[in-house]
């Protein structure tokens, strides 16, 4: 038998505290003097009464029991995703993938983790370090320790307890009279106030800590040595080359008016819960002093991929124009992981062999010549057969832009016989109406006239007056030349 030291009702051995005052039992004739006995009231009865049972922690204490003890969900889950990307690949930079299969393994045995841990320590000393820390322990309605059982029981419930957010659990625990969400009610168990002593509170702490610093060592070692590497978003494989399958040029150079063509592999790259990833990239590039050449050229790689797809390849050719100007040039390629929100860049260089570039102040037109082909040798003197192509070349330099870049060139020009006559003739015919990133220094200017066979032999001349619609400027050509009968 036990009894009350408070008030000297005695009670069965499997009672813990005193039905009448809730104050705990003791063994009986363990050296405590019962009370004087006084007359009970008229009326009333001084046989025992039903335990009233334990007395319940507050909902507050058990909010932050819980916050606590969800520091060893946060480690477990950390610990599950780098051991998982470590051994099957996944790792990142910053840590680990999280989207498909990955994710939901990670997810799962995390769970998992934290289920066991709260079964194990609730039924072996009935309560959590959470718990612990704060002075609550799970019992019985009766008062009686938590068995492993129930144990079991109110933690595999909480599934229904945190729905939405757990607001089935805490509307439960606020409309029963012992505080209990569904998994108590299921298990016959309540949360009690109990003194757990300085010594379980300080292992409790303890406990979480060692857990701490244990997964920090831990992921670190598994992040210096996976069994899968890590996947690092980077730009790799940069080469310039003639075509995608042959050798890169180990020096780069180029002339005016040969095609530039860089190819590079982005690497490391997330994948969205879809499967689909999203890598742009931005091409930029730089002429010799550093100031934009050409419009930036972007490039969008938007598509459904597997978990173990390779590289992403890219292809940027530019055609680079007659003028050019010689020296170093720079490719400035952004590469943008638009899952992941990271980005990388590269910077590859080649070089342009060209003349020095000539400049002019005014407007003016250089290098004039005829020939009897686009791209044939210049003739001296001028001299063409009657049914012949006439070429004339030359270059326009000192041409304005307006504050966007834009230049616009047009001509009037025509050819006169012999007898002074026009024998073909054109009025502000287009020549040049472009917008520039880069301004030319010069641009250089091809036309021609084929004369009928049946023409007069004799001495013919090219007219051409050029005019500059941006400056205000022109320039006049007058070129003899000489036509023979066939």
């Amino acid at each position: 038998m036990k009894m009350c030291p408070k008030c000297g009702n005695e009670f069965p051995d499997d009672w813990t505290f005193c039905g009448q005052c809730a104050t705990a039992l003791v063994p009986k004739g363990a050296g405590v003097a019962p009370p004087q006995a006084k007359a009970p009231p008229p009326g009333n009865s001084t046989a025992p009464q039903a335990p009233q049972g334990p007395t319940l922690g507050s909902l507050g204490a058990r909010v932050v029991a819980h916050l606590i003890d969800l520091v060893f969900l946060a480690l477990a889950f950390w610990m599950t995703g780098t051991a998982y990307g470590a051994w099957f690949g996944g790792l990142t930079e910053s840590g680990f993938n999280l989207n498909g299969l990955p994710a939901l393994v990670i997810i799962s045995l995390t769970l998992v983790f934290f289920l066991i841990y709260l079964i194990v320590f609730e039924g072996l000393v009935g309560a959590t370090p959470g718990k612990l820390i704060l002075g609550l322990r799970v019992k019985t309605v009766g008062g009686q320790a938590c068995s492993m059982a129930q144990a079991v029981v109110r933690n595999l419930l909480r599934i229904a307890d945190g729905m939405i957010f757990y607001l089935v659990g805490l509307i439960t625990a606020l409309v029963t009279k012992k505080r209990q969400r569904v998994g108590d009610l299921a298990a016959s168990t309540v949360v009690a106030r109990e003194s757990c002593g300085t010594v379980a509170r300080a292992g409790a702490a303890i406990f979480l800590l060692a857990c701490v610093v244990g997964v920090i060592f831990a992921s670190m070692y598994l992040r210096r040595h996976p069994r899968v590497p890590i996947a690092t978003f980077a730009i790799t494989n940069v080469r310039f080359a003639d075509s995608e399958t042959g050798p890169a040029r180990t020096s780069p150079r180029y002339k005016p008016e040969e095609e530039v063509a860089l190819y590079y592999e982005v690497v490391g790259y997330a994948r969205d819960p879809d499967g689909q990833i999203a890598v742009v990239t931005q091409n930029q590039l730089l002429a010799p002093d550093g100031k934009p050449f050409f419009e930036n050229k972007t490039i969008e790689t938007r598509q459904k991929v597997a978990a173990d797809a390779g590289p992403v390849k890219m292809h940027f050719t530019i055609g680079l124009p007659p003028w050019a100007p010689p020296g170093q040039f720079t490719i400035n390629v952004q590469a943008e992981d638009q899952v992941a929100h990271k980005t990388q860049s590269a910077s590859p260089t080649f070089s342009v062999d060209a003349p020095a570039i000539e400049a002019s102040a005014t407007f003016v037109v250089k290098d004039i010549e005829l020939a009897a082909s686009r791209d044939g040798a210049a003739l001296s003197p001028p001299v063409f057969t009657a049914g012949q192509s006439v070429w004339l070349r030359f270059r326009i330099l000192g041409m304005k832009a307006d504050d966007k870049g834009r230049v616009v060139v047009t001509e009037d020009w025509g050819v006169t016989g012999p007898d002074g006559k026009s024998a073909f003739q054109k009025t502000d015919d287009s020549m040049i109406d472009d917008q520039f990133i880069y301004p030319p220094p010069f641009v250089p200017y091809r036309e021609y006239v084929t004369l009928p066979s049946s023409v007069d032999p004799g001495e013919y001349r090219f007219h051409v007056t050029l005019h500059d619609k941006i400056g205000g400027a022109d320039f006049t050509i007058d070129q003899p030349f000489t036509i023979n009968k066939p």
